[in-house]
């Protein structure tokens, strides 16, 4: 979907785009942290998994900013600022996970 279609779509159907997209994502991430599997004792996810995780999950937190928060309006200053932090601290998530687990 190009930027400029996006932009002239209503704000009801942007809504629903963004929280299909939202609940796909959700999906994705229940299905890369192993939420599915009954164990009685938690191992440690792959790197990988984690990696995959932090995406969607990157990319839910951009939705939530650009669409539902309507940072999509702010100055371009404030929105590669709000999603600079979101990347720094999917970074910080990633490095604490290797580092805990000896990836």
């Amino acid at each position: 979907m190009t930027k400029i279609a996006y932009k002239k779509m209503s704000p009801v159907f942007r809504f629903l785009v963004t929280w299909a997209l939202m609940f796909g994502l959700t999906i994705i991430s229940m299905f890369s942290g192993d939420a599915f599997q009954e164990q009685e004792i938690t191992a440690p996810i792959g790197l990988i998994s984690v990696a995959i995780l932090m995406l969607a999950t990157l990319f839910k937190c951009r939705l939530l900013l650009f669409d539902f928060l309507e940072l999509r309006h702010a100055e371009p200053q404030w929105r590669r600022g709000f999603f600079f932090a979101i990347i720094i601290i999917t970074g910080m998530v990633l490095v604490t996970y290797a580092l805990a687990f000896g990836l």
